[in-house]
């Protein structure tokens, strides 16, 4: 199996296109000057045996996945919110669970069910059982680190983000946190506790790291929603992007979200307003779009397929969602003309508090405006001021996750958001959708939304309140086609949606089928926890509202574990040289693997959208019924946008390669 490293200072040299031309070719990667090497490299050790598949495509009249909560260990746990990771170095994911109370530490001296955050460790069974399960870790992991010493409680976390910050060749941590300044009678005070960054010695085991630009002190409310770590400027050092929400719920003007440049020791530096990132803060910025936004969730992706990283808002209030992509070292916004901010729909008339103003303020507006609907209760939603209501701004979505993916499988990165709409505002309030990628190389970022009716991408809500909290882009079945999940809020009748794409591009819901219908979810870890090829979900459970009754007021968490298909697969864990090279996580890298005419795009990426979604750093890639993976090629997040091909590797294996190595190392 020989193979060979190209290194290339563009990637235009990346556009991989199929031998007839049936698939799309996609799209350049970057505008400069393309200078290509050819350099033998040493094979390495031979290829393990073929392990093929039956490649037999998952059968709707069978469940896709089953509740195994139980074989796992996590009968007793209880959480909302989920991130998981290698935390221990062994290959396998870990899971970090979280209950985020308002100021609220984690007290030991209570039974480990009741602590509100849980590290836990994917483990081999006691005895040599086959199987794995989830062990406590929580205090042996010191995760929740006090940095007075005292280890009576644990630190408050309601934001996770998982890289290797330090480049020694495990992953870090960055927690973040809500404050509330004014807490209820009811309430706890502030205990103090910020953005930490935590660094890990390469088992599991964290200390705090040092206090830099990225661990606000006690004085400062950081409403932190959500971060993502990214090598912003390519320098082979994690950089850190943190969003916030308003300092007050409700305010429209949000906190402004910050770029954090890594030093590769723990330590980062505030560099927002050098790199472009500056928005404003004063209520004229509304109306040009250039304001900050109370976002609820924050992504970063290469939706301008240049290499780097761009920031992704999820804006709460019917804002603009939020989009600055990379150009060079800095930022442009895009929010509102790239198509990401919102729809095209303006006409609010079917919004019954609009409908309530023009009843009671009769000239105001048109003829033509319908009457109030039976059932809607004038001044319960509040009134309507038509300087602010009519606005632009205020007729968008409220959006909480935008998860990223190559749903069509044409080499650029589309999005689909996680909307919570209400049945009395109408239809002017965006909905959960698919927005797909139509930028033309070197021109400005562009999205369509084709619709849901013609994606088929529609949330069953029955016509009452819709919320879509949880969201990702992963390929349950291995057939080589990104399905999407849904995961729905806490109002009635809200469930976790999972849609699985066709042949032919539209998607079907499935979740009953599959046997993945969980009510409320909210937190969600998505990885292949049992090492079979096929991604597994652990899932969180809000009990807000109607939920609590439901689930008899406790978070219960599911595993569910995926039994879909015997289809063909790949992993792909990537390695970066550190400084001066790629991030030893390979954070911002793209993976293109061909298989016959088909060319499959994956983005390691970091943590998404609300509180930090996660799925594990490795690429997971569905191949079919193809045994053999005709051709990888990697595009480095370096200065460099290196590019190592590598050609005849075999599937069903998981996968290491080590940035210039040159060769691809199968692990299982």
């Amino acid at each position: 199996m020989n193979r060979r490293l190209r290194l290339s200072l563009s990637a235009l040299a990346l556009a991989a296109c199929s031998s007839n031309g049936s698939t799309p070719t996609p799209p350049a990667d970057a505008a400069v000057t393309a200078v290509t090497l050819d350099v033998p490299v040493d094979a390495g050790e031979p290829p393990p045996p073929m392990a093929c598949r039956a490649g037999t495509p998952w059968d709707r009249a069978t469940p896709a996945f089953r509740e195994v909560t139980a074989d796992w260990g996590l009968s007793e746990l209880t959480a909302k919110r989920m991130s998981t990771a290698d935390l221990d170095n062994d290959g396998y994911s870990d899971l970090i669970a979280w209950n985020d109370v308002v100021n609220t530490r984690t007290d030991f001296s209570r039974p480990v069910t009741a602590w509100l955050v849980r590290v836990l460790m994917n483990r081999p069974r006691e005895g040599g059982a086959p199987g794995r399960r989830f062990v406590e870790a929580t205090r042996e992991s010191n995760f929740l680190a006090l940095r007075d010493g005292t280890t009576t409680r644990g630190r408050l976390v309601t934001a996770v983000a998982i890289a290797d910050v330090d480049n020694d060749g495990d992953l870090d941590a960055y927690t973040g946190t809500i404050p509330t300044a004014a807490p209820t009678a009811t309430q706890d005070p502030d205990p103090g506790d910020r953005g930490t960054i935590l660094l890990n010695d390469g088992h599991g085991v964290f200390s705090l790291g040092p206090e830099s630009d990225a661990t606000p002190g006690p004085d400062d409310a950081p409403q932190t929603i959500g971060a993502v770590f990214n090598d912003q400027n390519l320098d082979g050092h994690i950089d850190l992007l943190v969003g916030y929400h308003s300092r007050v719920f409700g305010l429209p003007i949000g906190q402004q979200s910050q770029m954090f440049r890594g030093a590769g020791d723990g330590r980062f530096t505030d560099v927002t307003d050098a790199v472009g990132m500056t928005l404003e803060s004063t209520n004229g910025s509304l109306l040009t779009v250039t304001n900050n936004r109370p976002l609820y969730g924050i992504s970063a992706c290469d939706v301008n397929n240049d290499g780097r990283l761009d920031v992704i808002g999820a804006a709460y209030g019917r804002q603009f969602n939020l989009l600055m992509t990379s150009q060079g070292d800095t930022f442009r916004d895009e929010s509102a003309a790239s198509g990401v901010g919102g729809d095209d729909n303006r006409d609010f008339s079917s919004n019954q508090t609009y409908r309530c103003y023009c009843a009671a303020m009769p000239g105001r507006c048109p003829a033509t405006v319908p009457a109030v609907s039976t059932g809607f209760t004038c001044g319960a939603r509040g009134t309507w001021n038509p300087a602010v209501d009519e606005r632009p701004w205020r007729l968008n979505g409220n959006t909480f996750s935008i998860a990223c993916g190559d749903v069509d499988n044409d080499g650029d990165i589309d999005l689909y958001t996680g909307e919570i709409a209400h049945p009395d505002v109408g239809a002017n309030s965006d909905r959960a959708e698919l927005l797909i990628n139509d930028s033309a190389a070197g021109g400005p970022t562009r999205f369509s939304r084709p619709g849901r009716m013609a994606t088929g991408l529609v949330t069953p809500s029955g016509g009452g309140d819709e919320g879509v909290l949880s969201n990702a882009m992963f390929d349950f079945d291995n057939d080589g086609r990104l399905d999407i999940w849904a995961g729905g809020s806490d109002y009635p009748n809200q469930y976790g949606w999972l849609f699985v794409q066709g042949a032919d591009g539209r998607f079907a819901e499935v979740s009953r089928a599959a046997g993945i219908r969980h009510m409320c979810p909210l937190g969600v870890a998505w990885a292949d926890f049992d090492h079979d090829g096929d991604m597994d979900m652990v899932v969180g459970t809000s009990t807000a509202r109607t939920c609590g009754a439901a689930w008899m007021n406790r978070s219960a968490v599911r595993v569910y574990e995926n039994i879909a298909s015997e289809a063909n697969w790949t992993t792909i864990h990537l390695v970066g040289r550190g400084a001066g090279g790629a991030n030893r996580a390979a954070i911002g890298a793209r993976v293109r693997v061909t298989t016959g005419t088909v060319t499959q795009t994956r983005d390691v990426q970091g943590n998404w959208g609300l509180a930090g979604l996660a799925t594990e750093l490795p690429v997971h890639v569905g191949l079919g019924q193809s045994c053999t993976i005709d051709r990888i090629e990697v595009r480095w997040p370096d200065a460099e946008h290196t590019v190592e091909t590598f050609t005849d590797v075999r599937a069903n294996y998981g996968l290491e390669i080590v940035q210039g190595s040159g060769r691809v190392r199968y692990l299982r």
